[in-house]
């Protein structure tokens, strides 16, 4: 199988983790799963505590779950996280990309739901993710339009956000329908306060792949990551971020070591 080939097969099936919320603050996305939404004032009702993000963001390579799925990718979301109890949110969102990289015409919409539990000792979602590929795009090429998921997640934090270091854990298993293949991944980050507008959010994660767009099981990738988060307003932050993703055993053959970067912008109602 020739590089470009499975990039083509990569582009096609993989969806996008960028639509999901971090199971563990300011690293890569491990999940579709909705943030847990805070718990309401004492006096107002739990439906006073909808919130909802728009996000846009460029990013100069698209690597989903180590796999390079094209460049120079322009994006937007938009979430909402709805809290049943207080301890109990249903996480909505969709994600839209599009790439202007010369190899590969690329557009995707990703649609989720999730519910995450806040069981005090750790934080615990399961969700689903439909993944979709409009004309034009690199699924064409094998005649895939979809893609359908499901996964699990269990997250950990130690130390609070005004904390001048944090540290967090996540982790997610996620089963794909289309090849009835399984991915895991674990991640930490350990965000560093500067001050109450600026951080700086080292990052790494690693990946396992079972049955999962490889032609053997092992492991997939490992990702480092350094985001510089600063809040402009209240309500907006802005997030440059530099990252390196290392192929592994199952993607060595077909992907080099990268380095890429981009930037987010995220507004909070």
């Amino acid at each position: 199988m020739t590089h470009n080939t499975h990039r083509i097969q990569a582009a096609a099936i993989l969806g996008s983790l960028s639509l999901a919320a971090s199971a563990f603050a300011g690293s890569a996305p491990v999940s579709p799963m909705p943030p847990v939404a805070p718990a309401p004032a004492a006096s107002g009702g739990i439906w006073d505590s909808i919130g909802a993000t728009l996000d846009v963001g460029y990013d100069t390579h698209y690597i989903f779950r180590g796999a390079l799925i094209s460049r120079d990718n322009v994006w937007a979301q938009v979430s909402a996280a709805i809290p049943l109890t207080e301890k109990l949110a249903l996480g909505l969102g969709a994600w839209y990309a599009a790439s202007a990289d010369n190899d590969i015409s690329y557009n995707e919409l990703d649609l989720n739901a999730g519910l995450t539990y806040d069981a005090g000792f750790a934080k615990f979602g399961v969700g689903y993710t439909h993944y979709e590929f409009f004309n034009g795009s690199a699924g064409d090429d094998i005649g895939l339009h979809g893609a359908e998921e499901v996964g699990a997640t269990v997250s950990k934090s130690f130390g609070q956000a005004t904390d001048p270091v944090s540290f967090n854990i996540g982790a997610g298993f996620y089963h794909d329908f289309e090849v009835d293949g399984q991915y895991l991944e674990l991640g930490v980050d350990a965000p560093v306060r500067v001050n109450d507008n600026f951080s700086i959010v080292p990052a790494a994660l690693v990946s396992y792949g079972f049955d999962y767009y490889a032609p053997r099981d092992g492991f997939q990738h490992v990702q480092l990551k350094l985001s510089f988060p600063v809040k402009l307003t209240p309500t907006a932050t802005l997030t440059p971020y530099v990252a390196g993703n290392i192929p592994l055993a199952t993607y060595d053959d077909f992907y080099d070591d990268e380095v890429y970067g981009g930037v987010k912008l995220s507004v909070s109602f």
